[in-house]
């Protein structure tokens, strides 16, 4: 949080002397800064409890794809399904390559 001196107006800025931390202005005025150090942890750990109630662990066995599903013949194991998706492989003034993998064998193949 941005803390301004009381006296002049200006930013007060964090130093250390003698490892106390303080909030110091050019005008010289200067404050002790009070860190609750329990309070910073429990921040901490509320933070750490949000990230991880959004977490999404996803693995090899869950077969999650963000790719929509297209139907195309595989040319190794001849399935009819595939995921696509679009990559800019060569300069801006030429067409996007399509990409293409095979949903049960999971062979990737292109067309240009």
């Amino acid at each position: 949080m941005v803390q301004f001196c009381p006296e002049c107006g200006s930013l007060l800025r964090k130093r250390k002397m003698e490892g106390i931390a303080y909030l110091i202005c050019k005008c010289g005025y200067q404050e002790k800064l009070e860190v609750d150090k329990e309070e910073k942890q429990r921040k901490i750990e509320e933070k750490k409890k949000e990230l991880e109630k959004n977490l999404i662990i996803v693995n090899e066995d869950d077969k999650v794809s963000v790719h929509p599903t297209v139907e195309r013949i595989c040319p190794k194991c001849g399935h009819n399904e595939a995921e696509t998706w679009q990559e800019q492989t060569r300069s801006a003034d030429e067409p996007s390559t399509t990409f293409f993998r095979c949903l049960k064998c999971k062979k990737t193949w292109r067309e240009y």
